[in-house]
């Protein structure tokens, strides 16, 4: 079983295999790069402004043409795209820049890029999903990022215990006197 920290570096290291993917594809959105949950540093994004990140999305949209290297996308996923696009460039200008945003825009800016890269990339299952968690004990948040597979994993894995626990029973059944 690994450790909290080894799940948090292996979440980093997949954002960052995704943010290479994605420029290494022409795919021009703020990349992540680096997130450390643990220490609730901000993340850092390739595209920090919101003048930045236009020239950026500019690109993927001009691929998303009938022409481009996403061209042949549906129109939904199109749609998600352009929708995604925007909420990151209302993001952006709302404070000026990446590092001005406050923890839970950072989250839903990662969330938006994810799911764009998800949907040109055509890779669903490595999107990294991002959320804020308050710390057991405690009431800081903390931000955990998961893979969407390893979410589902983790669901599944949850409710068959559950299913398991019932079936047994579990503590939420009562027992006859």
């Amino acid at each position: 079983m690994q450790s909290k920290y080894e799940r948090e570096v292996m979440a980093v290291k997949s954002m960052k295999f995704l943010c290479g993917l994605v420029f290494c594809g022409l795919l021009a959105i703020p990349a992540v790069g680096s997130a450390s949950s643990a220490k609730g540093a901000p993340w850092k994004f390739a595209a920090d402004t919101p003048v930045e990140f236009e020239a950026q999305a500019a690109e993927v949209r001009k691929e998303m043409g009938t022409d481009g290297k996403y061209g042949a996308i549906s129109v939904a996923d199109r749609t998600a795209v352009e929708g995604d696009l925007d909420k990151i460039k209302a993001l952006l200008e709302s404070r000026g820049s990446a590092g001005k945003l406050e923890d839970r825009e950072q989250v839903d800016l990662v969330n938006a890029q994810e799911r764009i890269n998800a949907v040109l990339t055509r890779n669903d299952g490595n999107r990294l999903v991002c959320v804020l968690e308050t710390r057991s004990g405690t009431h800081f948040k903390e931000k955990v990022c998961q893979t969407a597979r390893e979410r589902e994993a983790i669901r599944r894995k949850s409710q068959q215990g559950f299913q398991d626990t019932l079936m047994k029973g579990g503590a939420t059944q009562q027992r006859g006197n």
